[in-house]
């Protein structure tokens, strides 16, 4: 387990759990390299895009971009294999101020998608788009600043929501709108608030998507609870729970999604399950079930469950990453790492842990060392580990 990003002066992340940093041959992973690691990015404040050669932990720039946030990143991923990366940037002639821009990283070639990037298909072939304006609204952690958005005062607008693109000819359409979640979908008071889709995933096939719409909270409100529905790429939709606590989740294959959920309204406490999404049948995780919210992602042969969580408890300021084996029924604790910034949820540091293609490499963000860094460590230093937690100071 070591740090691979260079200690240069700049602050190094990727970002979200559930996109693919890794090329083909697992020695190169794609980065951000900001100047900052502390306060929310302005409209203003660029990101480097590109990748570190883990054998000589060079970083190689590729592109940057002014729309990005330290949870997400630019959603930057690979495209078509590894000579092409996609990644969000800002662009004043698209509808929504921002756009997903395709980069030949061998000979530079560009071109501009009409949306922003939320999630690609596997194939390439599609995009999903949302308001990351509304989002920023939302949670300025994953949205992107300075640009109003032009629905700020429409609890429910018809012509926002979420919007399909086709990435060969750009045409876009919207595919469900929040008058349409709110219509087909009562659920008072959650349903009557002011409604953001919060995230929107393909499933393996790019024939249906998950999405989570959330209620922004109402004066003397606690919080916002979240809807789960699935999608095919007509707008029918399924509602899979109502409006209650759905947070971090992942595709477990084209129809069953492993999500951290309570499944009802009338309660609080959560778990991992699964939910059927052609079905609807819900069923808990075997044990062991952590009890607390967790970054989950499956390795590529669907035995293990990694994911990381936040600080709290026995833990302290630590973030921890989980393993759990779903053959042997056994969770571990292998690592813990220092956080080393304020636990503000729009610039904290998730350890948003990772696999690579084959599962035989992992990694995660960190800032451990007093600044934004990645580990990489192998799946075997994992899957062996025994005793207390190694702790990153």
């Amino acid at each position: 387990m070591r740090v691979f990003t260079p200690d240069d002066g700049f602050q190094y992340f990727f970002g979200y759990y559930d996109l693919q940093p890794f090329d083909s041959s697992e020695r190169f992973h794609l980065m951000h390299r900001v100047r900052f690691m502390d306060r929310r990015p302005r409209a203003d404040d660029t990101a480097e895009l590109g990748a570190v050669d883990l054998e000589t932990g060079a970083f190689v720039r590729y592109a940057e971009s002014t729309a990005w946030n330290f949870q997400q990143g630019a959603m930057l991923r690979r495209f078509g294999g590894d000579r092409q990366i996609l990644y969000n940037v800002r662009d004043p002639e698209t509808p929504s101020g921002f756009a997903a821009e395709i980069l030949d990283i061998g000979s530079g070639a560009r071109r501009r998608l009409p949306a922003p990037a939320a999630d690609v298909s596997r194939d390439g072939r599609r995009l999903l788009s949302v308001n990351f304006s509304r989002i920023c609204d939302f949670r300025p952690g994953y949205g992107y600043a300075g640009v109003p958005d032009p629905f700020s005062d429409v609890r429910a607008p018809e012509d926002d929501g979420v919007f399909l693109t086709d990435t060969e000819t750009g045409g876009t359409r919207l595919v469900v709108s929040y008058a349409r979640l709110r219509r087909e979908f009562p659920q008072p008071p959650c349903s009557e608030g002011k409604l953001v889709v919060n995230c929107v995933t393909f499933n393996g096939a790019g024939d249906r998507f998950l999405l989570l719409v959330r209620n922004f909270p109402e004066p003397g409100q606690s919080g916002w609870r979240t809807m789960l529905l699935v999608s095919d790429l007509d707008g029918r939709m399924k509602k899979l729970t109502d409006y209650c606590v759905n947070s971090h989740y992942y595709w477990k294959n084209d129809r069953e999604i492993l999500i951290v959920s309570s499944v009802s309204p009338e309660r609080t406490d959560y778990c991992l399950v699964l939910i059927d999404s052609e079905t609807g049948e819900i069923s808990p995780l075997p044990e062991p079930n952590p009890t607390w919210d967790i970054h989950c992602s499956y390795s590529p042969d669907r035995r293990w469950i990694v994911g990381d969580s936040y600080p709290g408890g026995e833990r302290g300021a630590t973030r921890s990453l989980w393993l759990i084996d779903t053959e042997r029924g056994v969770m571990t604790e292998p690592v813990r790492a220092d956080t080393v910034i304020p636990d503000d949820v729009d610039i904290r540091c998730d350890l948003h842990v990772r696999w690579s293609p084959s599962g035989r490499l992992l990694s995660f963000d960190s800032t451990h060392g007093g600044r934004r860094s990645s580990v990489v460590l192998t799946a075997e230093e994992l899957f062996r580990h025994a005793g207390p937690p190694a702790i990153l100071r």
